[in-house]
């Protein structure tokens, strides 16, 4: 096991990948349990808070591939600590920041950054790390990433309530620059490690990328403005969601018309179509980004419920989620062994994540009903629930991975898995930006309990797909293995 931790060669470490991989997650549920107190220290409304958390999303997927192609070529230890090196430095801008302008700019940073450490992970635990040893530690990426998604929510409501409405959201970010630190000092030891023949890149495409999901996730977050009461009113921000919207869509277009010219000419493209029209891959990435969209949009309306509807501070509000974490991280932990026995990737992986969908579904069923019929003391209802949506949920992140890996062509395999992560952190910010407008929306015509049921409630459409692609993935991988 020591292995795991410390690489091939005495002289080797792995650890500071398991810290940024915890980061990589951590980043997004310090900024959702945190953003009651960024509104009310910055003054700012309640719908530009979850453009804070998506900013960081938007530049973190747009830049995974590209920079997990520079590891290749100049070095993946090298980008390891100019990227830890970067999310320090940008966790203090951000903890610094005075108005929200400048807190979004230091989050699209800090995305930048986490773009540049992440692709890295994965690449050199393939690199340091053989048999067991490697097949442990791909594990260990999964509970670290989903220990980080969930625990972040407590770990921040802690820091958040220790330094208190004004400094605590600022102490929550820079503990992401301490931790990142950590990382930066331990790196010195990772074992370097480079590809033989590196692909191309695509920097045009990238920040096409990057341009169009902010665009969007800023037009999804602009809309939890309008007035549903009265969409048309001169001061309504109507217009500007429209124009937000539109321009993201035609910046897709054109991501689109880039990613086909560079494939004629035979060019490395940030979004492969030859890769991207495998049915495994296409199904693997949308499963990846649904599951994300619930996860993210899930810790960011309890924490706009649990503090600004119920009055907790940021620790009550972290706590009262500590059993939808711990419920996470054991079947995360736990899910390839269920995968196993029942049948192996192939066929166990997808009746997993079948399962999942379902239980997290009755989860949600419970919750919604009881918000909706406001029943008391909530928080005691809600842990049963949670018991219920945490397992769910750490059911599908576990074996979501070497589900996706197992049925894609060998030759598109490192190609994919960057899609998989471009998915994962699209989806993240995609759902605290749809379902937080949602929910405030709501939350206009009725009150926060209520407009909270009903976004639980409507969270079911999203488990009801992710559970019918899961079994479509299974499918595609027992004709691809029967053929």
């Amino acid at each position: 096991m020591i292995e795991v931790f410390r690489g091939s060669s005495p002289s080797s470490t792995v650890w500071p990948l398991y810290v940024v991989t915890f980061l990589s997650t951590y980043t997004v549920a310090v900024a959702s349990i945190s953003a009651p107190g960024i509104q009310l220290s910055l003054a700012i409304p309640e719908s530009r808070t979850s453009l804070v958390v998506g900013a960081y999303s938007a530049t973190f997927a747009a830049g995974l591939i590209v920079s997990g192609r520079l590891g290749d070529r100049w070095g993946r230890r090298r980008m390891f600590r100019i990227g830890t090196a970067a999310l320090a430095v940008t966790a203090l801008l951000t903890a610094c920041a005075p108005t929200l302008e400048l807190l979004v700019v230091a989050r699209l940073l800090q995305g930048c950054a986490a773009a540049v450490t992440t692709p890295q992970v994965l690449a050199s635990i393939q690199a340091i790390l053989t048999g067991e040893s490697r097949l442990r530690a791909v594990g260990l990426y999964s509970v670290f990433a989903g220990t980080g998604t969930v625990g972040g929510q407590v770990l921040g409501g802690v820091i958040n309530t220790a330094f208190g409405e004004e400094f605590g959201w600022r102490a929550a970010f820079a503990s992401v620059g301490v931790a990142a630190f950590f990382a930066w000092v331990g790196a010195r030891y990772l074992t370097e490690s480079r590809s033989a023949a590196p692909l191309g890149l695509d920097l045009r495409g990238s920040i096409t990328l990057a341009a169009s999901l902010l665009l969007l996730i800023a037009g999804l977050t602009n809309a939890a403005s309008i007035n549903v009461m009265s969409p048309l009113s001169p001061a309504d921000p109507l217009v500007m969601t429209a124009v937000l919207l539109g321009a993201s869509a035609v910046g897709f277009v054109l991501l689109g018309v880039h990613s086909r010219a560079r494939e004629r000419s035979r060019r490395p493209s940030i979004l492969p179509l030859h890769v991207i029209r495998e049915p495994g891959v296409r199904i693997g990435v949308t499963l990846a980004c649904l599951l994300f969209v619930m996860i993210g949009g899930f810790m960011f309306n309890w924490s706009v419920l649990s503090q600004l509807g119920f009055g907790y501070t940021p620790l009550e509000s972290g706590l009262a989620a500590a059993l939808l974490a711990v419920a996470f991280v054991i079947t995360s932990a736990f899910a390839p062994r269920y995968v196993a026995r029942l049948g192996g990737p192939a066929i166990g992986g997808p009746r997993v994540l079948v399962i999942a969908s379902v239980i997290q579904g009755v989860g949600l069923v419970g919750l919604g009903v009881v918000a909706l019929a406001e029943l008391t003391p909530f928080v005691l209802w809600f842990q049963f629930t949670a018991v219920l949506i945490g397992g769910g949920q750490g059911l599908m992140l576990g074996p979501l991975v070497s589900v996706i890996m197992n049925v894609v062509p060998d030759d598109v395999a490192g190609l994919t898995g960057g899609l998989v992560a471009t998915g994962q952190q699209t989806g993240l910010g995609l759902g605290i930006a749809v379902l937080s407008t949602l929910f405030a929306g709501l939350a206009q015509i009725a009150p926060m309990q209520i407009a909270y049921g009903w976004t639980i409630l409507g969270t079911l459409v999203l488990t009801a797909a992710f559970g019918w692609l899961a079994a479509r993935l299974g499918a595609h991988g027992r004709r691809a293995a029967a053929g």
